[in-house]
């Protein structure tokens, strides 16, 4: 019985930590919106890759992981200005970018 209440107590732990980081993603992204994505540079570091699609600028942060890469996408127009925003991934790949996102949009 003891194990369980245990195990219980870890399982629903670690829940917390992950719905806590990807609240941190969502919540970054979501300010990061109608910025300039250079703000976005200071949380996340240089992308991955940029490339030009039609009139915008598509940057992408990637880091790899065992389970599965944490993928951020974002669109940025003519301006610098963050007009789309995705990601993608396990939240222990995500981690340093959620932190990131947290440092420079904190949760409020």
């Amino acid at each position: 019985m003891k194990q369980w209440l245990i195990g219980g107590a870890l399982i629903l732990g670690l829940a917390g930590c992950a719905s806590q980081a990807i609240d941190r993603m969502n919540s970054g992204l979501n300010f990061a919106m109608s910025q300039n994505v250079s703000h976005l540079v200071d949380a996340l570091g240089q992308p991955a890759e940029t490339s030009d699609d039609a009139d915008r600028t598509r940057y992408r942060w990637f880091k790899e992981s065992h389970i599965e890469p944490c993928n951020v996408e974002v669109w940025a127009d003519m301006d610098g200005i963050v007009r789309k925003t995705s990601w993608s991934g396990y939240r222990g790949a995500c981690e340093s970018f959620a932190e990131g996102l947290t440092r420079v949009y904190p949760l409020k």
